[in-house]
């Protein structure tokens, strides 16, 4: 039993260096490689159009929805309190902090994961990345490095899309099912944001698409030998990226609530009165 676990430790261990090496490789090819931007640029805008625009109307949606469960039932039980003003500060700490790059990643783990691996998993069964390094092509450049950063740039896109939309959808649905005018849900979520919450939606979102993009690129490489590798590889490469988005969004939460940041509020409360009210 001992021996069967120390495997499985083992087999983990080595996935998870497998997977960082591929992280690097994509980092150093980034910077390092043939004078290609053009055809790395267009590739990179295929992939951004691909993961950030198609289907983000399904996105869109369930930010509106997630702004509608915070006003049907954190709301309405704050005006029964008389902590209405307590809105902001939910708003700021579910949306921007913690389900906002939650949801974006998900979404383009669900979207562009598995298609990535399908790609590269069905290239590398056909031999085709083979044949570009018999070209002198570098494979983790000219396929990696567009989706990697394309990737990451759409998670990004998206987690500021499902911030305005979420926000949006409490401002609109607060004048059906609560007493608070929307000018004062959107005046509370400005005075209740702080340059650090962003920064840590910022992070875990960028975190987020790079561990995603990496274990989808890990995989599709990985895939050898048939078609039925490169399924296997999908359902393995998803469970992977859950649990090391899971991990880093452990982490990064846990190292907010330790690093002493001030209470006060964010310059964005500073802006004009037209824009808050």
């Amino acid at each position: 039993m001992n021996s069967l676990l120390l495997d499985k430790l083992l087999l983990y261990t080595e996935r998870y260096l497998r997977i960082s090496a591929v992280f690097y490789r994509l980092l150093a090819a980034t910077v390092a490689g043939p004078a290609s931007l053009r055809l790395i640029f267009h590739q990179m805008g295929k992939q951004i159009y691909f993961t950030a625009i198609r289907g983000v109307h399904i996105l869109i949606f369930a930010a509106l929805m997630l702004g509608l469960q915070m006003i049907l039932y954190a709301t309405e039980q704050l005006v029964k309190v008389r902590y209405e003003e307590y809105v902001g500060w939910l708003l700021v700490t579910i949306v921007v902090r913690e389900v906002g790059p939650v949801l974006a990643g998900f979404f383009v783990l669900v979207h562009s994961g598995s298609a990535i691996i399908v790609e590269i998993g069905t290239m590398s069964v056909a031999g085709e990345l083979d044949a570009l390094q018999v070209m002198g092509i570098d494979p983790y450049r000219y396929l990696g490095v567009p989706r990697f950063w394309g990737v990451t740039i759409s998670v990004i896109c998206l987690y500021i899309l499902v911030i305005i939309f979420a926000v949006l959808g409490g401002c609109f649905f607060s004048q059906f099912y609560t007493n608070i005018a929307w000018q004062n849900i959107w005046r509370f979520f400005i005075d209740a944001l702080q340059g650090v919450d962003l920064l840590t939606g910022f992070v875990k979102a960028a975190m987020f698409g790079m561990i995603i993009s990496t274990v989808s690129i890990y995989a599709g490489f990985e895939s050898r030998e048939d078609m039925g590798e490169v399924a296997n590889k999908t359902a393995e490469s998803s469970l992977w990226s859950l649990v090391l988005c899971g991990a880093v969004d452990i982490i990064i939460t846990n190292a907010y609530y330790l690093y002493p940041h001030p209470p006060s509020v964010s310059p964005l409360s500073g802006l004009p009165q037209l824009i808050l009210c």
